[in-house]
């Protein structure tokens, strides 16, 4: 069974960039290496798998395995998530916090464990 999820980052105008990500998008493995990572480097990965067909999971900041089947280039308003059958979606923000709604709709900011407290 995969945890499929949504992975983008917010624009300079408000929108969000995704893409798709098959397997392993629960928070505990999608959240830390998002938080790791800066929003340009967040960007440059979105677009470099947006480019390769999506992926297929990513496995830690910035390295991840290309899914084959087609995927495309979305944009969403910040405050309208996307319509989706994913179980999770993400996004790096400009400022660098990371958030993701689950299943249920509910907004979340990912946060270290040791910042959690």
């Amino acid at each position: 069974m995969s945890t499929r999820s949504t992975i983008g980052y917010e624009t300079e105008d408000g929108g969000y960039v995704g893409v798709y990500c098959h397997f392993d998008g629960y928070p505990s493995n999608i959240g830390p290496s998002l938080h790791e990572m800066l929003h340009a480097d967040v960007l440059i990965m979105v677009e470099e798998a947006l480019r390769r067909g999506g992926m297929r999971s990513l496995n830690g900041p910035g390295d991840f395995e290309d899914y084959n089947e087609s995927s495309e280039r979305t944009r969403w308003l910040t405050d309208s998530w996307p319509e989706r059958s994913e179980d999770y979606a993400y996004r790096k923000r400009l400022d660098g916090r990371v958030e993701y709604i689950d299943s249920n709709d509910a907004l979340h900011a990912w946060k270290p464990k040791a910042a959690r407290r």
